[in-house]
């Protein structure tokens, strides 16, 4: 009689299941959240709504400024920016070309960021070469997404390393 070495279909009896039952997942996780005691930036990113963004310290800045002119988020070393996207340009829906005064801001900044998240509005978008070119020149790598996962990666990317080495720029999520 030949025996198998691997079989799957194995039958579990009643004893293990009332043996392992379902724990606490939530306060086994919080054992090994290796950022719960690490300081989080001042300008972490607290909520996204349809037209506004809302950081940890309560500050709101809402797609439109009092004038109506579209209005982002530049966050640099701590501190939070509300930027005017005059000039920032769409060209097919999908490509961005962001504004001559949110580079020359990234070029006078010391220390330049390693690292440039850009949320691109409500959905995925490429930046456009002339922007890709201008941010190449001043040694500042880009990440792209939309806002809502911009967010999310820049509050990691700013706890787990300074936030002086990590930019972001979100244009609203309603763009």
């Amino acid at each position: 009689m030949m025996r198998r070495a691997f079989s799957t279909s194995a039958r579990v009896g009643r004893h293990y299941s009332s043996t392992f039952k379902a724990s606490n997942l939530g306060q086994n996780l919080a054992k090994y959240d290796i950022y719960a005691l690490a300081e989080k930036p001042e300008n972490n990113v607290e909520m996204i709504s349809n037209d506004s963004i809302i950081f940890s310290n309560l500050k709101v800045i809402k797609s439109e400024s009092a004038d109506g002119t579209p209005t982002g988020a530049l966050l640099l070393n701590n501190q939070i920016f509300e930027v005017s996207l005059e000039g920032t340009s769409f060209q097919n829906g999908v490509v961005v070309e962001l504004s001559d005064h949110i580079i020359e801001v990234l070029s006078l900044v010391y220390p330049k960021p390693e690292l440039l998240v850009a949320g691109l509005g409500k959905k995925t978008r490429m930046l456009g070469p002339k922007t890709k070119s201008a941010l190449s020149k001043l040694g500042i790598r880009v990440e792209t997404s939309d806002t809502r996962a911009c967010a999310l990666s820049y509050d990691l990317l700013a706890t787990e390393r300074s936030p002086a080495l990590v930019a972001s720029v979100m244009l609203p999520p309603n763009m």
